[in-house]
């Protein structure tokens, strides 16, 4: 037995494995985030495109990035917040429905409406869910996390 993995030095999977009770809070407080940072994105893709402070902030950012970053963020909340991949599915499908209503409401409220920005919208929610499985999965495999 090397001395890294001697007994008593702190070195053994249960002193390395976060409790039960801390990743179910981290998940909680995932899902309860969600809801400002969609309501954001949402008045985002409504607001006028040359108004205010965000404009100001971000307006020199290629406006595909933006789509598609905001959309990666919600699905990778999504997809680290919900324990199945079932949920997180359903989840991904009603973001790409939303970012597509969202373009049609756009044309009424002084907008443009395009495909490219949804194509980047939908890239960015299954690219986050997919992400967030792909860390969150075997984390909570590997910490008995169900």
């Amino acid at each position: 037995m090397g001395f890294a993995s001697a007994p008593g030095l702190g070195h053994e999977p249960s002193a390395m494995k976060p409790s039960r009770p801390f990743l179910h809070a981290a998940r909680i407080v995932d899902a309860i985030l969600f809801w400002p940072v969609l309501a954001l994105v949402v008045w985002g893709e409504l607001s006028s495109s040359s108004e205010g402070l965000l404009f100001r902030l971000v307006g020199q950012i290629n406006d595909k990035i933006l789509h598609f970053n905001s959309y990666f963020v919600l699905g990778a909340m999504a997809g680290a917040a919900l324990k199945s991949r079932k949920p997180v599915i359903w989840t991904v499908v009603g973001l790409i429905c939303l970012g597509g209503v969202l373009e049609i409401i756009q044309s009424y409220v002084g907008r443009d409406m395009s495909f490219w920005d949804e194509t980047a919208n939908a890239a960015g929610a299954i690219g986050g869910a997919v992400i967030a499985r792909i860390i969150v999965e075997p984390l909570r495999r590997r910490w008995a996390y169900k």
